[in-house]
């Protein structure tokens, strides 16, 4: 049986690698014996949409029906409250035992420490023989397998393809390039008469600062560098938020009040109409095609004209990892087996996360060809492999803290509370301080 808990917003707890070595120790040793027979309260934590709650409770339940020794306590709250919550469950010496983790957080909570080793199980009890040979590496860190990727997706620009159909504007192919995109938004605002806007504002998402660098043939980080710094420099960094500026002084993206309204998929403006060209990821595709009746297709990120690396890649957008203190290690291997290879449980999840990495698993849930063109899920990062280079690293330690201060200081300029020149000052003096710290 599957129990489900609503949990208050903890405060924030720093996961200090002193202490995680120390609640290690405390749990069970994840080599010794383990019963088969005996009952198992496992716990289980994610986040998420209400598609991937839903499915996610479909998949424990199907789980718990086929092992009735092992009942499953399902933990499910928001993005931020979910890191909230992990930080103080690992420190006080309570973390669940299996959990979804995200590429943003996995070396941040492997190189802590907190992460149960999985490498021993590959092969016996956990089969990714037929997988992509880069994403079978991706999860192991420093020389730890962390977690395994449960589904893969790629940045990419949804578009309202109806609203573009009707002011006479169409969309690219495949690629193009930051300056396509300026005009095509332009356009749009253009053609309405200044009723709509023609994108989002992105000047604080790394969702875009990541292609715009890479096209400069350059990296968000420098993973190599000890410690970590910025893979980009200032010239770059200034660059891209003088480019959100200037659309933004010329009417192509949403003003700072609109831009502050976009809070998620339901209040954005693409759902809500007032512009039809919006940057998020296919692992969000289906869940905001489910929020409007629009024929919403899936559009690359642009490239730099002549850059010497492409902006579009494919990536392992969340994994399963279990926690070194469970009591149960070998059967969270068995939970991940089967949520990424047992085709009930595939075809339950579905695409709610992503395209799962498994080639047979990805065949089950791959949607059918759409008869007006809009790509699937799967036909999409089909696109993207053709037309894009491979990822570069996973996000290192701290770097979501670098994601939410490119956040802030897109805000601020934004809002017209900082000049560019200053905002890239303050931007690289708080990353050094982050990145080192």
């Amino acid at each position: 049986m599957v129990t489900r808990r609503t949990f208050l917003r903890s405060s924030g707890v720093v996961l200090g690698a002193g202490a995680v070595g120390a609640l290690a120790a405390c749990g069970s040793d994840s080599g010794g014996e383990e019963d088969d027979g005996a009952p198992k309260d496992l716990r289980f934590a994610w986040w998420g949409h209400e598609e991937m709650h839903r499915t996610t409770v479909e998949a424990l339940e199907l789980y718990s029906s086929r092992h009735e020794n092992v009942e499953i306590t399902g933990e499910n709250t928001s993005w931020d409250d979910f890191w909230d919550r992990m930080a103080t469950q690992i420190a006080g010496g309570n973390g669940p035992d299996a959990f979804q983790m995200s590429n943003q957080m996995i070396v941040d909570y492997a190189q802590r420490g907190a992460l149960l080793d999985l490498e021993e199980y590959v092969g016996d009890v956990i089969d990714l023989s037929d997988w992509d040979e880069n994403l079978r590496s991706y999860g192991i860190i420093d020389g730890v397998r962390a977690g395994v990727p449960i589904s893969t997706d790629a940045f990419t620009i949804l578009a309202d393809s109806d609203v573009l159909a009707e002011l006479g504007l169409t969309l690219p192919e495949a690629a193009w390039t930051w300056d396509d995109l300026a005009e095509l938004s332009l356009a749009v605002r253009e053609a309405s008469g200044g009723s709509l806007w023609g994108m989002s504002d992105g000047a604080g998402r790394y969702e875009l600062v990541e292609p715009w660098v890479r096209g400069r043939g350059k990296t968000l980080f420098d993973v190599e560098a000890d410690p970590v710094t910025l893979g980009f420099d200032k010239e770059d960094y200034g660059d891209f938020l003088q480019w959100w500026s200037d659309r933004r002084d010329e009417g192509a993206c949403v003003p700072a009040d609109v831009a502050a309204e976009d809070t998620s998929h339901e209040t954005s403006p693409l759902v809500t109409g007032s512009a039809p060209l919006y940057f998020t990821t296919t692992s969000e595709l289906t869940g905001v095609r489910a929020l409007t009746p629009a024929a919403i297709q899936a559009v690359p990120m642009p490239d730099t004209d002549g850059g010497s690396k492409k902006a579009n890649f494919v990536r392992p957008n969340l994994f399963m990892s279990a926690w070194t203190g469970t009591s149960y290690p070998t059967e969270c291997a068995r939970l991940i087996e089967f949520w990424i290879n047992d085709p009930e449980a595939v075809e339950v999840i579905g695409n709610s996360r992503g395209v799962p990495p498994s080639p047979a698993s990805a065949e089950l849930v791959e949607d059918a060809p759409d008869a007006s063109g809009l790509r699937t899920p799967a036909e999409y990062l089909a696109l993207i492999r053709e037309v894009g280079d491979p990822m570069d690293a996973l996000t290192p330690r701290s770097g979501r803290e670098v994601y939410q201060l490119m956040t802030r200081i897109g805000e601020e300029v934004r809002f017209g509370q900082t000049t560019v020149p200053a905002a890239v000052d303050s931007f690289f003096d708080q990353a050094a301080s982050i990145l080192g710290g």
